[in-house]
């Protein structure tokens, strides 16, 4: 699998316990949304791949289709600290039993965010990730924050998305996988 094919953008926006993040690949119009507002019982894992639009309407257990590989993972903090983008870091060891995964990764409490990594595989971790990794069937991608930008977010950001057909949390999931190791 090529790294030229896998995505390399990542933008999430948060705004008290709202939630969205956007995963964009380089090829066509294919992007993996999350949008989390627990006031409104919106748990949502959307996909858009070339004219093909789903999603699957989750609950707050749930994890994020797309994450099967990472499933069991543990998070220790290691005591090592940094800076990342002007903010405090904290360096955590993610371990992934199933494959024997060993990475690292950093995240900031300085960012006031109510529970900001919930649906993913970190959600034991109380702070915003500024250094991570996921990893989606055979591709591992990482990420590092590259700047932190303070703006209104609109409504519209965390409500339920239109025109998308539902379906399952596993069928979502066989799909992304097939997106991301094309």
């Amino acid at each position: 699998l090529s790294s030229d094919l896998l995505p390399k953008e990542l933008v999430i926006a948060f705004r008290n316990d709202l939630f969205n993040s956007s995963l964009r690949t380089p090829f066509g119009n294919s992007v993996i949304t999350a949008v989390i507002n627990p006031k409104e019982n919106i748990y949502d894992t959307y996909l858009n791949l070339l004219s093909f639009k789903y999603f699957f309407q989750g609950n707050s257990k749930d994890m994020q289709p797309g994450f099967s590989a990472m499933k069991g993972m543990t998070v220790h903090d290691t005591g090592r600290r940094s800076v990342i983008c002007g903010f405090n870091c904290r360096q955590a060891r993610a371990e992934i039993p199933e494959s024997g995964t060993t990475r690292y990764i950093w995240y900031t409490n300085e960012i006031r965010v109510e529970k900001p990594n919930r649906m993913t595989p970190y959600r034991e971790i109380d702070g915003v990730l500024m250094d991570f990794f996921y990893i989606i069937g055979k591709a591992e991608m990482q990420f590092t924050a590259d700047e932190v930008i303070v703006k209104q977010i609109p409504d519209k950001e965390f409500e339920r998305k239109k025109n998308y057909k539902e379906v399952s949390a596993k069928f979502l999931d066989a799909l992304i996988l097939k997106m991301i190791s094309f």
